[in-house]
Protein backbone atom coordinates (compact mmCIF):
# COMPACT_ATOMS: atom_id res chain seq x y z
CA UNK A 1 0.00 0.00 0.00
CA UNK A 2 1.41 3.62 -1.34
CA UNK A 3 1.63 5.71 1.26
CA UNK A 4 1.91 8.85 -0.79
CA UNK A 5 -0.10 11.72 -0.53
CA UNK A 6 -2.06 13.01 -3.81
CA UNK A 7 -2.35 17.66 -2.39
CA UNK A 8 -4.47 19.40 -4.06
CA UNK A 9 -3.46 22.08 -6.30
CA UNK A 10 -4.22 26.02 -5.20
CA UNK A 11 -4.81 28.34 -7.71
CA UNK A 12 -6.22 31.50 -9.15
CA UNK A 13 -8.78 31.59 -11.40
CA UNK A 14 -9.84 34.90 -13.05
CA UNK A 15 -12.85 35.84 -14.87
CA UNK A 16 -13.09 38.34 -17.77
CA UNK A 17 -15.19 41.31 -16.89
CA UNK A 18 -18.92 39.72 -17.84
CA UNK A 19 -17.24 36.43 -18.65
CA UNK A 20 -18.12 33.94 -15.43
CA UNK A 21 -18.58 31.07 -15.67
CA UNK A 22 -17.09 30.10 -19.02
CA UNK A 23 -14.37 32.85 -20.24
CA UNK A 24 -11.87 32.40 -17.54
CA UNK A 25 -8.03 32.30 -16.92
CA UNK A 26 -6.08 29.68 -15.05
CA UNK A 27 -3.37 29.51 -12.76
CA UNK A 28 -2.09 26.39 -10.87
CA UNK A 29 0.49 26.35 -8.22
CA UNK A 30 3.21 23.96 -8.99
CA UNK A 31 4.26 24.19 -5.53
CA UNK A 32 1.50 25.28 -2.86
CA UNK A 33 2.60 28.30 -0.56
CA UNK A 34 4.24 26.28 2.33
CA UNK A 35 2.15 28.93 4.88
CA UNK A 36 -0.59 31.07 4.69
CA UNK A 37 -0.93 34.64 6.44
CA UNK A 38 -4.79 35.29 7.18
CA UNK A 39 -5.62 38.66 8.95
CA UNK A 40 -8.78 39.85 10.04
CA UNK A 41 -9.92 42.79 11.07
CA UNK A 42 -12.88 45.26 11.98
CA UNK A 43 -13.55 48.90 10.08
CA UNK A 44 -15.78 51.13 12.06
CA UNK A 45 -18.14 53.37 10.23
CA UNK A 46 -17.46 57.10 10.80
CA UNK A 47 -19.73 57.08 13.68
CA UNK A 48 -17.72 53.96 15.57
CA UNK A 49 -14.56 54.39 16.92
CA UNK A 50 -13.67 52.01 19.51
CA UNK A 51 -15.92 51.25 22.90
CA UNK A 52 -13.46 53.90 24.97
CA UNK A 53 -12.76 56.71 22.72
CA UNK A 54 -16.51 56.29 21.61
CA UNK A 55 -17.35 56.80 25.40
CA UNK A 56 -14.39 59.73 25.67
CA UNK A 57 -16.33 61.72 23.35
CA UNK A 58 -19.79 61.75 25.09
CA UNK A 59 -21.44 59.13 23.09
CA UNK A 60 -22.64 57.65 26.00
CA UNK A 61 -22.76 53.47 26.70
CA UNK A 62 -25.21 52.77 24.02
CA UNK A 63 -22.16 54.16 21.35
CA UNK A 64 -19.62 52.47 23.31
CA UNK A 65 -21.45 49.17 23.08
CA UNK A 66 -21.91 49.91 19.20
CA UNK A 67 -18.18 50.77 19.00
CA UNK A 68 -17.21 47.68 20.56
CA UNK A 69 -19.84 45.57 18.83
CA UNK A 70 -18.27 43.55 15.72
CA UNK A 71 -21.64 43.76 14.14
CA UNK A 72 -21.68 47.62 13.88
CA UNK A 73 -18.54 47.44 11.28
CA UNK A 74 -17.18 46.09 8.15
CA UNK A 75 -15.29 42.70 8.54
CA UNK A 76 -11.90 42.73 6.15
CA UNK A 77 -9.92 39.88 5.26
CA UNK A 78 -6.78 39.80 4.08
CA UNK A 79 -3.81 37.02 2.82
CA UNK A 80 -0.09 37.19 2.19
CA UNK A 81 0.65 34.11 0.20
CA UNK A 82 3.59 33.44 -1.47
CA UNK A 83 3.93 31.51 -4.50
CA UNK A 84 7.14 29.45 -5.57
CA UNK A 85 7.82 29.27 -9.71
CA UNK A 86 10.66 26.54 -10.72
CA UNK A 87 11.27 26.03 -14.53
CA UNK A 88 12.50 22.77 -13.83
CA UNK A 89 8.95 21.74 -12.64
CA UNK A 90 7.04 23.40 -14.68
CA UNK A 91 2.76 22.50 -14.58
CA UNK A 92 1.67 20.03 -17.07
CA UNK A 93 0.16 21.64 -19.98
CA UNK A 94 2.83 24.29 -20.59
CA UNK A 95 5.56 21.92 -22.41
CA UNK A 96 4.54 24.17 -25.45
CA UNK A 97 6.11 27.67 -24.23
CA UNK A 98 9.43 28.60 -25.73
CA UNK A 99 12.20 27.01 -23.54
CA UNK A 100 13.89 30.05 -23.81
CA UNK A 101 11.54 32.25 -22.15
CA UNK A 102 11.98 30.37 -18.61
CA UNK A 103 9.35 31.00 -16.40
CA UNK A 104 8.79 34.55 -17.75
CA UNK A 105 5.29 33.71 -19.09
CA UNK A 106 3.88 32.53 -15.76
CA UNK A 107 5.28 35.79 -13.98
CA UNK A 108 3.46 37.55 -16.92
CA UNK A 109 0.07 35.99 -16.09
CA UNK A 110 0.09 36.23 -12.78
CA UNK A 111 1.01 40.60 -13.81
CA UNK A 112 -1.77 40.45 -16.00
CA UNK A 113 -3.86 40.29 -12.93
CA UNK A 114 -3.08 43.76 -11.50
CA UNK A 115 -4.25 45.68 -14.66
CA UNK A 116 -7.39 46.07 -16.71
CA UNK A 117 -9.10 43.06 -18.41
CA UNK A 118 -8.63 44.26 -22.38
CA UNK A 119 -12.18 44.84 -24.02
CA UNK A 120 -13.26 45.45 -26.95
CA UNK A 121 -14.05 49.07 -28.22
CA UNK A 122 -17.80 50.25 -28.76
CA UNK A 123 -18.33 50.78 -31.98
CA UNK A 124 -21.05 53.73 -32.51
CA UNK A 125 -23.74 53.10 -35.41
CA UNK A 126 -23.29 56.36 -36.67
CA UNK A 127 -19.36 55.13 -38.05
CA UNK A 128 -18.36 57.66 -35.69
CA UNK A 129 -14.45 56.77 -33.92
CA UNK A 130 -15.09 54.44 -31.54
CA UNK A 131 -14.97 54.65 -27.84
CA UNK A 132 -13.66 52.45 -25.29
CA UNK A 133 -15.26 51.00 -22.49
CA UNK A 134 -14.31 51.56 -19.28
CA UNK A 135 -11.76 49.42 -18.09
CA UNK A 136 -12.70 46.44 -15.57
CA UNK A 137 -10.73 44.53 -13.27
CA UNK A 138 -10.48 40.82 -13.28
CA UNK A 139 -12.73 39.04 -10.83
CA UNK A 140 -10.15 36.73 -9.18
CA UNK A 141 -10.64 33.52 -7.12
CA UNK A 142 -8.39 32.25 -4.71
CA UNK A 143 -9.12 28.75 -5.10
CA UNK A 144 -7.73 26.45 -1.23
CA UNK A 145 -8.85 23.17 -1.51
CA UNK A 146 -12.48 21.90 -1.37
CA UNK A 147 -14.08 23.82 0.85
CA UNK A 148 -12.46 27.02 0.47
CA UNK A 149 -13.18 30.23 -2.54
CA UNK A 150 -12.08 33.52 -2.03
CA UNK A 151 -13.31 36.27 -4.22
CA UNK A 152 -9.87 38.59 -4.11
CA UNK A 153 -8.51 41.78 -5.00
CA UNK A 154 -4.89 41.65 -5.78
CA UNK A 155 -3.40 44.63 -3.42
CA UNK A 156 -0.03 43.94 -4.17
CA UNK A 157 2.99 41.67 -5.39
CA UNK A 158 6.26 41.18 -4.63
CA UNK A 159 8.37 39.66 -7.93
CA UNK A 160 11.79 38.15 -6.56
CA UNK A 161 13.52 36.59 -9.09
CA UNK A 162 16.31 34.36 -8.04
CA UNK A 163 17.66 32.49 -10.49
CA UNK A 164 18.03 33.09 -14.64
CA UNK A 165 19.31 31.57 -18.06
CA UNK A 166 21.45 32.79 -20.35
CA UNK A 167 18.80 35.15 -22.26
CA UNK A 168 18.95 36.85 -18.37
CA UNK A 169 14.84 35.27 -18.12
CA UNK A 170 14.17 34.03 -15.20
CA UNK A 171 14.11 30.49 -14.42
CA UNK A 172 12.94 30.69 -10.53
CA UNK A 173 11.40 32.89 -9.06
CA UNK A 174 9.44 33.53 -5.21
CA UNK A 175 6.65 35.92 -5.62
CA UNK A 176 4.99 37.56 -2.58
CA UNK A 177 1.20 37.94 -3.32
CA UNK A 178 -1.26 40.36 -1.22
CA UNK A 179 -4.44 39.48 -1.53
CA UNK A 180 -7.78 41.70 0.00
CA UNK A 181 -11.14 39.36 0.08
CA UNK A 182 -13.91 40.82 -1.26
CA UNK A 183 -17.05 41.80 0.70
CA UNK A 184 -20.45 41.80 0.13
CA UNK A 185 -20.74 45.26 -1.51
CA UNK A 186 -18.16 43.17 -4.54
CA UNK A 187 -21.22 41.13 -4.75
CA UNK A 188 -24.31 43.03 -5.87
CA UNK A 189 -23.29 42.72 -9.56
CA UNK A 190 -20.74 40.12 -9.72
CA UNK A 191 -21.90 35.74 -9.62
CA UNK A 192 -18.74 35.02 -9.40
CA UNK A 193 -18.26 37.02 -6.60
CA UNK A 194 -21.08 36.13 -4.70
CA UNK A 195 -20.91 32.74 -5.44
CA UNK A 196 -18.03 32.47 -3.79
CA UNK A 197 -18.64 33.95 -0.48
CA UNK A 198 -21.86 32.09 0.12
CA UNK A 199 -20.22 28.96 -1.00
CA UNK A 200 -17.37 29.48 1.61
CA UNK A 201 -19.32 31.13 4.26
CA UNK A 202 -21.67 27.89 4.11
CA UNK A 203 -18.33 25.46 4.17
CA UNK A 204 -17.31 27.45 7.64
CA UNK A 205 -20.51 27.60 9.35
CA UNK A 206 -20.99 23.55 8.79
CA UNK A 207 -17.48 22.83 9.97
CA UNK A 208 -17.75 25.58 12.67
CA UNK A 209 -21.24 24.08 14.07
CA UNK A 210 -19.72 20.03 13.94
CA UNK A 211 -16.96 21.09 15.62
CA UNK A 212 -19.42 23.32 18.96
CA UNK A 213 -21.57 19.80 18.50
CA UNK A 214 -18.47 17.96 19.63
CA UNK A 215 -17.31 20.30 22.30
CA UNK A 216 -20.77 21.52 23.41
CA UNK A 217 -21.22 18.96 26.43
CA UNK A 218 -17.47 19.99 27.63
CA UNK A 219 -19.43 23.15 28.94
CA UNK A 220 -19.03 21.47 32.82
CA UNK A 221 -16.05 20.37 33.11
CA UNK A 222 -14.94 24.56 31.98
CA UNK A 223 -17.78 26.88 33.58
CA UNK A 224 -17.22 27.97 37.11
CA UNK A 225 -20.93 28.34 37.39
Amino acid sequence: MSDQVNYLRGAFIAYEPGGYPDRKRVIPFRFNPESLSRQFSIEQGAGGGTGASAAAGGGGDSAAEQGADASSGTLKEAFTVQIRVDFAERVEGTEQLEPELGIAPEIAALEELLFPAATESDAPSDNTEPTRARPQRWTVLFVWGRKRVYPVRIAGMTINETSHNAQLNPVRAEIDVALEVLGEADARDNVAVSSALEFTANNRRQMAESFFDQTASQSSNILPL
